[in-house]
């Protein structure tokens, strides 16, 4: 099986557009969306338009969450909550039901996905050092935990003795006496330091998985933005990755 695993679109059509058209050449048998597909950007209801064509398979993130109503917006920043704000007032009841049909999170075979820590998966944990990875394969019993929420992408490994080391590598040969959590960054808003969309190709065949990036027109994407009257900063940060 080949699978493509897409995640924190954030309303950015521009480049969810360019990694659904890189997905496809891809010949993948499953893509898996990972949550927030909303928040930040101009395209909401366009991009859960795409995001239901390009598969049935997807979790809620804690944007999703609020645009919805299903959590205050008080513990986001003033920019992040301006956002949602915004948002839940262009969403159609059509696309603000499809969120609320999300679950948050998603079991395959020996696959788990999720859009943050899937340690108590509604209290939004960030997986960003070791210590955090520990909590989070303490939560799971697969072998593959697929995330994302931090828009940085890279991997958490626990070895055979169950300590935990990180991978900066953008491709890793899995081991079967090992178990990994994967992040495969952000499609709408990277925050590495690369503007350039990304997503995760897992080949279970290969026992190989990689990050893939794609380049997008990011200018269209903040002339949306400012024209809508969101924050301006939404605009500047999608031009530099961060």
């Amino acid at each position: 099986m080949k699978a493509a695993f897409v995640a924190d679109v954030h309303g950015n059509l521009e480049a969810f557009r360019a990694v659904c058209a890189s997905i496809c050449l891809e010949h993948v048998d499953m893509v898996v969306f990972l949550g927030d597909i909303v928040g930040y950007g101009a395209n909401p209801n366009e991009c859960i338009e795409e995001l239901q064509q390009l598969t049935g398979h997807a979790v809620m993130g804690n944007h999703d969450h609020v645009a919805i109503g299903r959590q205050s917006s008080d513990g986001f920043n003033p920019v992040a909550r301006e956002a949602l704000e915004w948002t839940y007032s262009q969403l159609t009841t059509e696309n603000k039901n499809f969120l609320r049909t999300l679950p948050l999170e998603l079991e395959f075979t020996d696959m788990l996905a999720v859009h943050a820590s899937p340690f108590n998966p509604d209290s939004w944990r960030y997986v960003v050092n070791s210590l955090d990875a520990e909590d989070a394969f303490a939560a799971f019993n697969v072998q593959l935990c697929f995330l994302g929420h931090t828009h940085k992408p890279g991997v958490f490994i626990e070895l055979a003795d169950t300590s935990v080391v990180p991978s900066a590598t953008s491709q890793v040969a899995l081991q079967p006496q090992c178990r990994y959590l994967i992040n495969c960054g952000s499609v709408g808003q990277p925050r590495d330091g690369d503007t350039r969309a990304c997503y995760g190709i897992f080949d279970s065949a290969a026992s190989m998985y990689r990050l893939e990036r794609v380049a997008y027109d990011f200018l269209t994407a903040q002339k949306k933005i400012l024209r809508a009257g969101l924050p301006p900063f939404l605009a500047e940060r999608i031009a530099a990755g961060r």
